[in-house]
């Protein structure tokens, strides 16, 4: 796609800079417990440093309440364990393996979710020029529908089987949420912190944009617009399911973006 993005750039060099500061700093304290214990002691040593790691993890965790960091803790912790009971054999090594292989799926499907999340942003924003008015805290009304009941509920599971949104049902409608990780499956989403587009069974449309998400735009676009845009969006999105071209929902979400970090 020859458009621009209006989304900052992820900073890959800093995020890479962390992981390798941290990975140099575990290798550092891995070599002074080598250096300066003795056997078991060392192995204890081993042990506490992993139980900082699951302690890093549970911060984590509690901020961003994902399924990743909730398996790192389990992995940090098993680990643990066979330091400080001397033990590395089969009982140890095969819920090691297994909650790796929790941990890298978990990282696939968050990397999906995220790609999803910020091409969402991206096609939201592209009808968006204005930058008269900023933030504002609270969802918008973003039109009207006439989808059944039945259509909501299975677009719902629609985004949901491709990572594209999590849906929540009550008695008022499908509320379809967006993010960069798969914290809403631990809770519902809140106005203050996330964003959704909400279909109501009384054909009313409301959108919430959260005001971290706002904040990856490069500039401050006319929240109505903005929200009236999504909102837009996954009407589109919605009629493609309806008329049986959900093919068409993936490849709008595949595209790719001009991402000029000139500024």
């Amino acid at each position: 796609m020859d458009e621009i993005s209006k989304l900052k750039p992820i900073k890959w060099g800093l995020i890479f800079a962390l992981i390798l500061i941290a990975s140099l700093a575990c290798i550092s304290l891995f070599a002074i417990a080598d250096a300066y214990f003795d056997e078991q002691t060392a192995l204890d040593a081993y042990g506490f440093i992993w139980l900082g790691f699951a302690a890093f993890n549970l911060i984590l965790w509690i901020i961003r309440k994902d399924l990743v960091s909730l398996s790192f803790i389990l992995i940090n912790l098993t680990i643990a364990v066979s330091y400080f009971s001397d033990y590395k054999g089969a009982f140890i090594a095969v819920p090691i393996i297994v909650l790796y292989l929790i941990y890298f799926y978990l990282i696939y499907v968050n990397h999906k979710i995220s790609a999803h999340y910020r091409r969402i942003l991206e096609l939201a924003a592209q009808p968006v020029d204005r930058t008269t008015d900023g933030f504002t805290p609270r969802p918008l009304p973003a039109g009207k529908h006439s989808f059944s009941g039945e259509q909501l509920s299975g677009f719902a599971k629609f985004l949901k089987k491709h990572q594209i949104a999590i849906p929540y049902f009550d008695q008022n409608g499908i509320l379809l949420a967006i993010k960069d990780h798969s914290r809403f499956w631990f809770g519902r989403p809140s106005e203050s912190k996330d964003s959704y587009v909400a279909f109501n069974f009384d054909g009313t449309v409301a959108v919430n944009i959260a005001r971290k998400d706002y904040q990856k735009y490069r500039e401050e676009y006319t929240f109505d617009e903005l929200c009236h845009a999504l909102g837009d969006l996954f009407m589109r999105f919605l009629e493609y399911y309806r008329d049986g071209k959900e093919a068409k929902i993936l490849e709008e979400l595949s595209e790719k973006w001009n991402m000029d970090d000139t500024d």
